[in-house]
């Protein structure tokens, strides 16, 4: 990710020298159009390393364990397969659902 920063930041810098110089007249408008592509794909590979670092940490927090109610503290209602199986082990499949309608 420091790699994309750092791109991202060269890539403004030379952006800027081509507009200057396309001002003085020393470059053209497309020289000037493909600076502004390298910096919108610099951007992108940066967003894209910030989302992986996000994506990747979930999986290794996954990987040992800790990605469970428990240790997230979400507030919702924590799966027990015993009490469903409770709540459907006399039902016929497909007739009602667990909480009788």
């Amino acid at each position: 990710m420091i790699a994309a920063q750092a791109q991202v930041q060269a890539n403004e810098v030379a952006l800027n020298g081509v507009r200057e110089e396309a001002r003085v007249g020393q470059r053209t408008t497309l020289d000037v159009l493909n600076a502004q592509q390298e910096l919108l794909n610099a951007r992108v590979n940066l967003i894209t390393a910030q989302r992986d670092r996000v994506i990747f940490s979930y999986g290794v927090v996954q990987a040992i364990g800790r990605l469970t109610v428990r240790y997230t503290a979400v507030p919702v209602a924590v799966y027990s397969a015993k009490v469903h199986y409770d709540q459907v082990k006399d039902l016929w499949y497909g007739v009602r659902s667990p909480d009788g309608r």
